[in-house]
């Protein structure tokens, strides 16, 4: 038999590509099929590891270490904060007693000042009992002085009443009685004068 040719309908150049392009299209799908099988499977190997690492003692053991070390870092930071708190409490303590012992000195000194003023009233009252003691002493002298001459008068009384006799000793006594009670009175307004002075 002879050759049969076929003829095809001639094909405009901007359809072409379009003609090759769809019959390389299913190729492709089939390359990017592939690597996403290969993919998956890769991610199902890499998954299956990753379960056998995490499940293996060692992981498990550093799983638990590393939980022992959080709970331990948790602990340390509670001390922390609790230590922080002790310490904030004991410089408010040391504040106050820094502020205790500022108000004992300014009253120490205070005290001293007073002291001193106290030392100079004392002073004084020392002085004035001393120069009080001294006016006493001036008075009862005096006051001694005038009690000998009240006695020396009384004396010179009774030596005049004795001398006129017992004929007038009547009138004289009574003289010589108000002379002594003048005298008395006298003496005795000066020593009242002497202590209230």
């Amino acid at each position: 038999m002879a050759p049969t040719f076929y003829c095809h309908p001639p094909v405009a150049m901007d359809e072409y590509p379009k003609k090759l392009g769809d019959r390389k299209l299913p190729g492709r799908v089939g390359i990017v099929g592939i690597l996403l099988g290969l993919l998956v499977v890769v991610l199902f190997v890499a998954v299956i590891v990753l379960a056998v690492k995490a499940n293996s003692p060692a992981c498990k053991d550093g799983l638990r270490a590393e939980q022992e070390c959080r709970n331990i870092t948790h602990l340390l930071e509670q001390e922390l904060t609790q230590a922080q708190d002790v310490l904030r409490e004991t410089e408010a303590q040391a504040a106050i007693c820094n502020q205790t012992v500022e108000t004992l000195r300014i009253s120490l000194e205070e005290e001293k000042a007073g002291g001193h003023k106290q030392q100079e009233l004392v002073q004084k009252l020392q002085e004035q009992i001393k120069s009080l003691n001294q006016s006493l002493q001036e008075k009862s002298s005096e006051l001694e002085k005038k009690s000998a001459e009240l006695e020396q008068l009384r004396k010179e009384n009774d030596a005049l009443v004795s001398r006129k006799g017992p004929t007038n000793a009547k009138g004289s006594s009574n003289s010589g009685i108000s002379l002594c009670l003048s005298v008395v009175t006298v003496h005795l307004t000066l020593i009242l004068q002497a202590l209230l002075a």
